[in-house]
């Protein structure tokens, strides 16, 4: 299965290189990436298909998805202590993937 960074590759990839992909999925993104990617997608999952022009580009944040340390010890089957973070360094979870 391919992670959700080479999905967003290959629908980037396509909608520049093939047109007619570029339209539907500026008219109905839901539907053509659910095709595209032979998968369904939740209902309640928004997609927004932006499209960059001559004078305009979009950045495209992140969401903010940093855990408190009570969040990380309510997950099951952590094995380590709140104790043993050093919270003057960077943690494993502040640290974008990749």
């Amino acid at each position: 299965m391919k992670t959700a960074g080479q999905m967003r590759l290959h629908l980037l990839e396509k909608a520049a290189e093939n047109e007619e992909f570029r339209a539907k999925l500026l008219e109905d993104p839901r539907a053509t990436i659910s095709e595209e990617l032979d998968m369904p997608i939740p209902a309640g999952f928004k997609i927004m298909i932006h499209e960059d022009t001559v004078d305009t580009t979009h950045l495209v944040l992140p969401p903010l998805a940093r855990l408190t340390i009570a969040e990380l010890q309510s997950v099951s089957g952590a094995s380590w202590h709140a104790a043993d973070v050093d919270e003057d360094r960077p943690q494993w979870w502040d640290v974008p993937p990749g």
